[in-house]
């Protein structure tokens, strides 16, 4: 069996529409502009994890007749794990026994709500665990962005709820009295605000997003508006490629 059979990335995905968005991103950008933001974390997590050359993938996901396949994610559609459980603890279990009935012998959950997680933690992550060591990633508001173990350790997820505040807590203290180990990964952040939506944002390379939301500005006379529109199209860093933002789904049109 290669090392890439060994290994497992279980990703959590939802179709693109309002009702399925985080109710922290609703609560805090609002239904539409979450929808979108919500879109953007799911594909950065995926790209992530389709591109980690050593391990397999598998996406959860819940069919519906407006979205029976993942072609909305990705064009060459992967494929996934039908989620006959509708609560999310029921989902990540059933998900990471097939991981383990697949052969893996190693599988972390990783969140798309947290988006600066670099392929060098997920390395980590499956160097670090084994029979008596589980990894944890946290975020600043201790929520958890990764977590990893083995099949042996797979009864550590029973009764755990990923959307308490206190699943960091509960993780180490069960962990504690099965007498293991927890790797710390380094601290990252979840979006849930404009403020860490514009950390996200700001620390990428590319183009910033149509939905992050920008201070009003004074309106400009129309004779200095052209001149800058027109300067614009030739001094603007990093406009020879921008990336395009996914537009979601018509949730209006008929299959």
């Amino acid at each position: 069996m290669s090392d890439k059979r060994n290994n497992c990335i279980i990703l959590m995905v939802e179709a693109p529409t309002p009702e399925n968005v985080d109710a922290g991103l609703k609560a805090a950008f609002g239904e539409e502009r979450a929808s979108h933001i919500n879109l953007d974390l799911l594909q950065n997590a995926y790209k992530l994890a389709k591109n980690f050359s050593n391990s397999m993938l598998l996406l959860s996901f819940a069919p519906s007749q407006r979205h029976p396949d993942l072609t909305w994610l990705d064009i060459e559609d992967p494929g996934f794990l039908e989620a006959k459980r509708k609560n999310p603890e029921g989902r990540i279990l059933d998900a990471f026994k097939l991981a383990f009935n697949t052969g893996a012998k190693k599988a972390l959950l990783l969140s798309h709500l947290s988006p600066k997680v670099p392929a060098e933690w997920l390395s980590q992550t499956f160097d670090s665990i084994n029979e008596k060591t589980i990894a944890l990633g946290l975020n600043d508001d201790k929520s958890v962005y990764i977590a990893g173990l083995t099949l042996n350790n797979l009864k550590l997820l029973e009764g755990l709820s990923f959307s308490s505040p206190k699943i960091s807590e509960d993780l180490a203290e069960k962990a504690k009295k099965n007498k293991l180990s927890v790797f710390a990964l380094p601290e990252s952040f979840a979006v849930k605000s404009e403020e860490t939506l514009r950390k996200w944002l700001d620390a990428r390379e590319a183009a910033p997003s149509p939905f992050l939301k920008l201070p009003d500005a004074a309106p400009a006379p129309a004779a200095q508006t052209a001149s800058r529109q027109e300067e614009k199209k030739h001094s603007r860093r990093g406009h020879k490629n921008p990336l395009q933002q996914p537009a979601l789904p018509d949730p209006e049109q008929k299959l």
